[in-house]
């Protein structure tokens, strides 16, 4: 089910190109009787008049549309059913009494107005329970998106067939409705916009320099935004995803992200609505990794002194995945572990970036503090060993088995075959090309912020120990001279 002005653009689209479906909207832009003005940041606006529906029809337009692609099993998705132990006969009673049913179209609106999206995988998991990576057929629905405005509703479909075409229509409208509707009427700011530049992307792949003409086009787009409508909450959190859409895409100059945030602190600092403790958790990670990546000493040992403090970072940690997917690197810490790559989870990397810059500056008994105080600045077998200052031959041979666990669970994923596993990593893990190298440098580097800091605090059969583990499985040349450099000139 196509809204009118959906069909027409499309069929224009398919016929001429975006230039023919941009003067089709400015045909319809001039056959208003109430002309909006039209700043043309990003081409000509649709009226939202042409494409907000009420409550009935978007739940019918969503519903239908999710019935016609989703509501049949195809032979090659009944194959993933099979895999999954479900059998055609059941598959099709559960999509039955789904999609014939009154409670299977509240039960789909009410997720679909609660999440904003809707994708097969999600149906799936929604009417079987389970959750199944599902490769839609060609010429299937994608996405369903739902918005709602006060009391009218976005719906937009995007479909695999001229999905480019969708992506463009799903940008204009989201681009439409900042522009001729009351800022306050939005909610989820950031997950739209993020939606937003994800159709862009798709849209103008093909655009040279598309980093800096999005961000040309975000930045018009706000500060119309902000001159035509009153100091909300919804400014603020518009000015905040502006802030971290730059930080995403500096690029390794952050110029321009220090200055929105020196703005966005003295625009917001005395207002009504003043920042809340989650957002200054965000700016000061934002400031945090600025510093690191422009070599600021002091300033990153700040910020994160802060961010540790009280666990700021880590209780708002959610609260900000759910708006910024992905500001935080993510995946599951590993206190077990002291060989990973401490950047692929975003409290693993803080302690090792905090603690780089401690040893940077000379404070090692802080850096020795961070390592007592924190398993996930080490690992659990080196922080018991500080905390308990129980330098055992069984507490040295424990750190060196949680080791070779960590080598065999990165090479094979398995704890058997440990001295199979361990060959293979060592023939293989300074190499550019190998899977694990990067987890080697990350690896190396940490252990040696550790080795120095236990050097020099004098904590000296751990320092051994670790030497020898160090020069047994991580070895990184370079990485070690540096060492060799640091011990040298420490005790001249």
């Amino acid at each position: 089910m196509l809204l009118n002005c959906d069909e027409q653009l499309f069929m224009t689209y398919k016929q001429n190109g975006e230039k023919g479906a941009e003067k089709l909207l400015s045909k319809w832009l001039e056959a208003e009787s109430d002309v909006q003005l039209d700043p043309k940041i990003l081409g000509i606006a649709l009226s939202p008049n042409l494409f907000l529906v009420n409550e009935e029809a978007a739940m019918n337009i969503a519903f239908s549309t999710a019935r016609k692609y989703w509501g049949r099993v195809s032979p090659d998705m009944q194959t993933f059913f099979d895999k999954h132990g479900l059998d055609t006969q059941y598959v099709n009673d559960r999509l039955n009494a789904f999609f014939y049913t009154q409670k299977g179209k509240e039960t789909f609106f009410e997720q679909l107005f609660a999440q904003h999206t809707m994708d097969l995988e999600r149906l799936i998991w929604l009417i079987f329970g389970k959750r199944m990576q599902i490769a839609m057929p060609v010429n299937e629905l994608q996405t369903i998106f739902l918005y709602k405005f006060e009391n009218e509703y976005f719906v937009h479909m995007i479909y695999k067939e001229d999905a480019q075409f969708w992506h463009w229509l799903f940008m204009k409208k989201v681009y439409s409705l900042f522009i001729h509707k009351p800022l306050e009427q939005f909610t989820f700011i950031h997950e739209m916009l993020s939606h937003f530049e994800k159709s862009t992307r798709k849209t103008y792949a093909h655009v040279d320099n598309f980093v800096d003409n999005y961000r040309g086009v975000l930045d018009k787009c706000i500060t119309y935004v902000d001159n035509h409508n009153p100091t909300c909450l919804e400014k603020k959190q518009l000015h905040l995803y502006q802030i971290v859409t730059h930080y995403c895409l500096a690029e390794g100059d952050y110029r321009c992200v220090k200055a929105l945030i020196t703005s966005f602190e003295a625009d917001w600092r005395y207002s009504m609505y003043a920042l809340t403790e989650k957002e200054k958790v965000l700016i000061a990670y934002l400031l945090f990794h600025i510093a690191h990546q422009e070599k600021d000493n002091e300033t990153v040992i700040q910020y994160g002194e802060y961010l540790l403090e009280d666990e700021r970072l880590n209780n708002y940690a959610i609260e900000i995945l759910l708006e910024y997917k992905e500001l935080l690197p993510n995946r599951k810490p590993t206190p077990p572990a002291i060989i990973k790559n401490y950047d692929l989870n975003f409290l693993e990397n803080l302690y090792a970036v905090l603690l780089d810059h401690y040893v940077r500056t000379g404070r090692y008994q802080e850096g020795l503090k961070l390592l007592k105080d924190n398993a996930l600045a080490s690992n659990k077998k080196i922080h018991a060993t500080l905390v308990q200052k129980n330098y055992s031959n069984e507490q040295f041979i424990a750190i060196e088995a949680s080791v070779q666990q960590d080598i065999a669970l990165l090479v094979n994923n398995s704890l058997q075959h440990i001295g199979l596993s361990i060959e293979e990593w060592r023939r293989h893990y300074r190499q550019p090309d190998a899977p694990y190298y990067f987890v080697a440098q990350s690896a190396s580097m940490h252990m040696l912020n550790i080795l120095k800091v236990l050097f020099v605090t004098e904590q000296y059969e751990l320092f051994e120990k670790l030497m020898e583990i160090y020069k047994k499985y991580l070895l990184i040349e370079d990485h070690f001279e540096k060492l060799r450099v640091f011990i040298s000139a420490y005790v001249s």
